[in-house]
């Protein structure tokens, strides 16, 4: 074995779907070409050559050569390469398997050393708690447990919750964080509105797209609602306010056949000027359009950060240990989360910049980067895509010939 691969030939089999990766003839490409004869007449001769092979799935074992691939290692001036060869080869050449892989930063987590001392000093937590933290999501679980702090204040916390087995409280001091975590994807959410095609037709009897038109109007008007409670609350800086940038909302409002911003403001001035508690009155707002908007974002977080908040609640000395585990976090440096997609495709062997594969857990991926795997998608498609534990697509078998 070497880099998890077996000597000799293989079939690469799809453990979920029973597809196996092969090469296909690429075909012949012909036409004519400019010559000049020994005695200088000129004209034109036909020209056929053999394209290069192409990558393919097939649904279902074929028992044909083209399913065959091996794997060989060997140092060059470059470096060692781990290449997997098909063993169908031609006039040309060998033919090994390429990968293009395309990486995005999609957001941050805490060092491996910084999240496990984290943990540490948490109260104990149960095994599931444990593997939802060490996953990327683990700094974004840290920041809602900072954010109902910082929202809630401690006092309110240690005066109505510590001690207190009190779980609709509990909800009820949750609920603003899953506001305030909520309004940026509400924002991104008008942005995608904001930009539809459909908003700038202008085709006689053309009504629009009433249901998207209506959530579109529906968080503009949030944004004033949220304004006017900003204002209301004279005493601090809201939170909960949403900041629709780059769009002329008037004209927004035109295209959609609702009344103007300042109509918008008055009646809304007029419909929340008895409000006596404007934050309570904010997060209700946000937690409508969230659910209006059918957005789902931040829910698993949410569930974990809630279990933590159960077992750091049940005393001043367990509420303590979660302030001590969150100081332990701040201003430690971050590292970025990739996704990883991408094409795969054969090319020609000897070629520069080749794609180097390792095999493990039933994962196929490019080497150095155990994150992006191949992947059947469906028929003759594969790719390559983000490594996920609950993708059955994902998980080869390696059947040897």
């Amino acid at each position: 074995m070497a880099n998890g691969f077996p000597g000799g030939n293989f079939r690469i089999v799809n453990k979920e779907t029973g597809a196996c990766i092969a090469s296909a003839y690429g075909g012949q490409t012909h036409g004519l070409q400019d010559a000049v004869s020994s005695l200088g007449e000129t004209g034109k001769i036909a020209y056929s050559h053999t394209n290069d092979r192409l990558f393919t799935v097939h649904d279902k074992v074929k028992n044909i050569d083209e399913e065959l691939w091996y794997f060989d290692s060997r140092e060059y001036r470059s470096g060692r390469e781990n290449k997997l060869y098909n063993k169908v080869k031609d006039i040309r050449s060998n033919w090994v398997l390429g990968a293009y892989v395309k990486t995005k930063v999609i957001g941050f987590k805490l060092k491996d050393h910084d999240l496990e001392h984290f943990i540490s000093l948490l109260p104990q937590q149960d095994e599931q708690t444990l593997a939802h933290l060490r996953t990327n999501d683990g700094l974004n679980i840290i920041r809602l447990l900072e954010t109902f702090i910082d929202i809630n204040g401690e006092e309110t916390i240690k005066s109505e919750l510590i001690g207190k087995p009190d779980e609709p409280k509990l909800n009820d001091l949750l609920n603003p964080v899953l506001a305030h975590k909520s309004i940026r994807s509400i924002e991104q959410k008008f942005y995608k509105l904001a930009s539809a095609p459909w908003l700038g037709l202008n085709i006689p009897d053309f009504k629009g797209i009433s249901e998207l038109d209506e959530q579109l109007y529906k968080i503009i008007l949030a944004s004033v609602q949220l304004d006017v409670l900003d204002q209301k609350d004279w005493q601090s800086d809201s939170v909960f306010r949403l900041y629709l940038r780059h769009y002329n909302i008037n004209e927004l409002l035109e295209k959609i056949k609702k009344e103007q911003l300042g109509e918008l403001q008055e009646k809304v001035w007029t419909e929340l000027q008895d409000v006596k508690d404007p934050q309570k009155e904010a997060v209700k707002i946000i937690l409508e359009l969230r659910k209006t908007l059918d957005l789902h974002t931040d829910e698993k977080n949410m569930d974990t950060a809630k279990k933590i908040l159960q077992t750091c609640l049940k005393s001043n000395e367990s509420f303590e240990q979660l302030q001590t585990a969150l100081k332990s976090t701040r201003d430690k440096e971050k590292q970025a989360v990739h996704w990883h997609s991408g094409d795969i495709f054969l090319q020609g062997a000897g070629r520069q910049y080749q794609t180097s594969w390792a095999f493990e857990d039933g994962y196929i991926f490019v080497e150095g980067q155990p994150d992006a795997v191949l992947t059947h998608l469906w028929d003759s498609h594969a790719t390559i895509s983000q490594r996920s534990t609950n993708d059955p697509r994902q998980r080869w078998e390696l059947k040897r010939a």
